[in-house]
């Protein structure tokens, strides 16, 4: 491992002890729970069988997942993560398996995936191309990408106010840094190149450019206002509107998924 992800990995490590106490990466209702498992009935359907889910962290899609019957891998650099991810599953009463891995090198054999589904994480990597080729390579002939991704924040007076006011909060709230974050990688020696959001015209290309079709974004309005709906004030405060997208896309190279 370079030294680059190993300072991504320690990043993860630590923060995986308090990242279930930010409001946006649990759960903030059934109905809002309702809402993603419809989504993905929509997007991967019943004909994927086997879905890979990089970047799991403690294991939010995977374990949505394996409730709604799929046979789930859920990866990730850190493995402190893993250790709380398999905890939930767990305690949920679902099995996933739960491996260490790189998301722009993965573990496994070509076409050995019917799906491969993440949640915000393109933005913490140091290659982004890369990893699509990664991701492209371990899909099926058929196979489905589904993934999830902020837009950038907005970036005036009165918007770096608000996120200061809110980051205070979440000093005492939460109990973690909210300074020290990754898309503030230069302070860590890493560039990442979506670090803090990116816009969807710059991923629909560089999805096709990867080689694949069908590709969408669409925002995700009715998740992002159930989500906000649970969210305590202060959350509210330091997150803003930012719209996140669901990016759709097909591997077209023999046949698909019906």
């Amino acid at each position: 491992m370079n030294n680059t992800k190993t300072i991504i990995r320690n990043y993860w490590d630590c923060r995986s002890s308090t990242f279930d106490r930010s409001p946006g990466h649990v759960i903030a209702s059934e109905k809002e729970e309702k809402a993603w498992k419809s989504l993905f009935q929509e997007k991967i359907g019943g004909g994927a069988r086997e879905i890979l889910d990089i970047g799991t962290g403690t294991g939010f899609l995977s374990i949505m997942l394996a409730e709604m019957g799929y046979r789930v891998v859920g990866l990730d650099l850190s493995e402190e993560m893993l250790e709380r991810a398999e905890k939930k599953a767990l305690g949920r009463g679902v099995e996933v398996e739960f491996k260490p891995g790189d998301a722009e090198n993965l573990p496994f054999e070509t076409g050995s995936f019917d799906a491969i589904v993440n949640r915000a994480v393109l933005w913490t990597l140091p290659d982004p191309k890369k990893a699509l080729a990664e991701w492209r390579r371990v899909l099926k002939p058929g196979g489905r990408l589904c993934f999830f991704l902020h837009e950038p924040h907005t970036d005036g007076i009165t918007d770096r106010f608000r996120r200061q006011l809110g980051n205070m909060v979440i000093l005492t709230m939460e109990r973690r840094n909210p300074w020290n974050q990754l898309h503030n990688s230069g302070k860590l020696g890493v560039e990442l190149p979506f670090r803090g959001g990116v816009a969807p015209p710059v991923i629909t290309k560089l999805l096709e450019g990867s080689g694949f079709e069908r590709v969408a974004a669409e925002p995700m309005a009715e998740i992002g206002r159930l989500k906000r709906e649970g969210m305590p004030l202060y959350s509210k405060i330091s997150s803003g509107k930012h719209l996140q997208y669901c990016y759709t896309a097909i591997n077209p190279d023999r046949g698909k998924i019906s």
